[in-house]
C-alpha cells in the first residue's frame, strides 16, 4: 500500500496497523456475511465470533477491566474501516463501549467490576434503555419506567424501546424514573441484568440497520439490589449527557463508514463503465463535481470526528464536536448514498448491489442516536453560551 495521505497522515504507525488489521477483517469476515443478516433480519453471531477470536471485540475499554486499552482515535478508525463494509456489522461490534459508558462513567470500583469486567470475561453483551414507546424521544429525562425504593433495593417496572443488541444482551442499562418514601427523586440508570421479570421481544423489522436487534424490552416489577444503581438517585442527567456525548462519537465513525465504503465501490466502477467507446463515466464534470464534494466533506468530518477522540482521551468536555460529528456525517451519508445511486442508474436500487443496502442504513442514522434536528437545537445553545462567552465562536 502506498504512503496514507490526507488524514491518515496524522496516524500512527500503530493506528494505521490497527486500520489495517480492521479492513482486513471487514473484507474477509464480513462482507460475505452482512447481506445474508440483513436479508435475514438477524444479529450476525458468525462475525462475532471471528472477531472474539482474533482479539478485535472492546478494543478500546481499559485493559485493567478486560479491554485492549487503545485510544479512542483507534475506536474512531477501526469502527470507519469495519463500517466501509457493513455499518450495522461494525455498530453490533462496538456497542458494548457506548453501552457501558454509565458504568464507566458514574460506576465505584465494585460495579466496574461487576459489570464491565465480570460481563467481558463472559464475552457478554450490555444495552443501553433509554427510548421509551410512549415518551418523547427527544426528552430522554422525561421517563415514565420507575424504580420504588423497597427494603435495600429496588423494584423496576417500565417498558424500553429499540434496545441495540438487547436480543443478545445480558445486561441492561435502564434510564428511570426513582421514588423514595413515595417522593420521586428524578431519573437514575440501574444495571439491570437479565433475570426474571425482563421480557425480551423479538429483533424488529427495521428500514436500515437490520442486522442490530433493537426489541423492546419490558421490566415487569424486577427486583435489584443496591449495588445496580449507578451514581446517585436522581443524579442521572450529567450521566445521560456524557453518555450521550460518546455514542455520538462511535455512531458518527460508523455513520461515516458508510460514505467511505460507497465511495470505495463507486469510483472504481465509474472508471470503468464508459458512456462512449472512448469515455469513462468518470470523466464527466458532473460526477466530478459530485466525487470532488463528496470527499471534501469526508475529510472535514474526519478530522471533526478525530477532535472529538482526542477530546475523550484527554477527559475534556467534547459535546460541540460529538454533536456537529454526528449531525454532519449522518446528513452526509444520506446525500452520498443517494447520489451513488443515483449514479449507478438502475444498479442502485437492484438488491444484489451493494448501492441500495447502503442507502436504507444511511437513512437510518439522521434517526438514531439523537435526530439530526436535536442535534441541530443543541449546536444552536452551544453557539449562544459560546457568543455570550465573549466571542469564542
Amino acid at each position: 500500500m502506498s504512503e496514507p495521505e490526507g488524514a491518515w497522515a496524522l496516524l500512527t504507525p500503530e493506528e494505521l496497523a490497527w486500520k489495517e488489521t480492521c479492513r482486513a477483517f471487514a473484507e474477509e469476515v464480513i462482507r460475505p456475511a452482512a447481506p445474508v443478516c440483513d436479508r435475514e433480519n438477524r444479529f450476525p453471531a458468525e462475525v462475532h465470533e471471528a472477531a472474539w477470536a482474533r482479539g478485535l471485540m472492546h478494543p478500546c475499554l481499559p485493559r485493567a477491566l478486560g479491554g485492549g486499552g487503545r485510544s479512542w482515535r483507534s475506536l474512531a478508525v477501526g469502527g470507519e474501516e469495519l463500517a466501509a463494509v457493513c455499518a450495522p456489522t461494525a455498530f453490533t461490534l462496538g456497542f458494548n463501549h457506548g453501552a457501558l459508558r454509565p458504568v464507566l462513567h458514574a460506576g465505584d470500583e465494585a460495579q466496574r467490576a461487576r459489570f464491565v469486567t465480570d460481563l467481558l470475561a463472559r464475552r457478554g453483551y450490555a444495552s443501553l434503555c433509554l427510548t421509551e414507546p410512549d415518551a418523547s424521544g427527544s426528552n430522554l429525562l422525561a421517563v415514565r419506567a420507575l424504580a420504588r425504593a423497597d427494603g435495600d433495593g429496588w423494584v423496576l417496572s417500565g417498558t424500553k424501546c429499540m434496545v441495540g443488541n438487547g436480543t443478545v444482551a445480558e445486561l441492561f442499562l435502564v434510564l428511570a424514573d426513582t421514588e423514595e418514601r413515595g417522593r420521586r427523586r428524578g431519573p437514575s440508570f440501574f444495571a439491570v441484568p437479565r433475570g426474571p421479570g425482563v421480557r425480551i421481544g423479538p429483533n424488529t423489522d427495521k428500514l436500515g440497520f437490520r442486522c442490530v436487534p433493537t426489541p423492546t424490552v419490558a421490566f415487569e416489577d424486577v427486583r435489584l439490589d443496591a449495588g445496580c444503581l449507578v451514581g446517585a438517585p436522581g443524579q442521572a442527567e450529567q450521566v445521560l449527557l456524557e453518555t450521550l456525548d460518546f455514542i455520538r462519537f462511535g455512531g458518527a465513525a460508523v455513520i461515516l463508514g458508510i460514505v467511505v465504503g460507497a465511495l470505495r465501490d463507486l469510483v472504481p466502477w465509474l472508471e470503468a463503465r464508459r458512456v462512449a467507446p472512448d469515455e469513462p463515466l468518470v470523466a464527466k464534470s458532473d460526477v466530478q463535481l459530485t466525487l470532488g464534494g463528496l470527499y471534501a466533506e469526508v475529510q472535514a468530518v474526519r478530522l471533526l470526528m478525530w477532535r472529538a477522540a482526542d477530546l475523550l482521551d484527554q477527559g475534556r468536555p467534547c459535546a460541540t464536536e460529538t454533536a456537529a460529528a454526528k449531525y454532519l456525517a449522518s446528513e452526509l451519508a444520506v446525500r452520498a448514498t443517494n447520489a451513488c445511486a443515483q449514479l449507478y442508474g438502475w444498479r442502485g436500487v437492484d438488491g444484489d448491489w451493494p448501492a441500495a443496502k447502503r442507502l436504507r442504513d444511511a437513512r437510518a442514522t439522521t434517526i438514531y442516536e439523537g435526530t439530526s434536528q436535536v442535534q441541530q437545537l443543541g449546536l444552536a445553545r452551544a453557539l449562544r453560551r459560546s457568543v455570550r462567552a465573549g466571542g469564542w465562536l
